[in-house]
């Protein structure tokens, strides 16, 4: 976990709601990643069915092996399961954010809420925890600067989420 002067991060959990936790998404990359590794397989076998030596043959199979390979490979990359999500805590805007960032710069956020918009927060010795409106907790972070773990506590309690 890394601290900044506006805001912390750190490991979070995220439930998410039952009808997205079937497996749906993980099936579906298990599939991409099969087809894909066929692909990427087939590309090399093409080459072992018997055939002519004609010239518009052997390019097309070269075409034919090239695209297969190419297809495959992007089909097992782009299945690979998503990073996990960062929670960063801005205590001067005092927002909450669940934020994902992927292997290029590039952060997604999944969800922003300001203090007032938080169900609930817990706070036991460096540990504080948050929960959504709905009751679903929304991460847990481990905060060993006492100055940023006290702007937290003190933010928490003007939005009357801390008693």
């Amino acid at each position: 976990m890394t601290a900044a002067a506006d805001f912390t991060k750190g490991g979070a959990i995220t439930r998410e709601p039952v009808s997205m936790v079937d497996g749906g998404r993980m099936l579906a990359r298990t599939l991409q990643r099969i087809c894909g590794a066929g692909l990427f397989l087939a590309a090399f076998v093409i080459w072992l069915a018997p055939g002519t030596a004609e010239a518009e043959v052997m390019l097309f199979r070269l075409l034919l092996s090239v695209a297969a390979a190419l297809a495959g490979l992007g089909m097992m990359l782009a299945s690979s399961k998503p990073g996990a999500p960062e929670i960063e805590i801005d205590t001067i805007r005092r927002t909450v954010s669940l934020v994902r960032p992927d292997g290029y710069g590039v952060r997604e956020v999944l969800t922003r809420s300001s203090f007032a918009d938080l169900g609930a927060a817990e706070v036991s010795g460096p540990v504080v925890r948050l929960w959504d409106a709905q009751g679903v907790l929304l991460a847990v972070a481990t905060l060993t600067d006492t100055s940023l773990r006290n702007s937290l506590i003190n933010g928490l309690r003007d939005a009357g989420k801390l008693a």
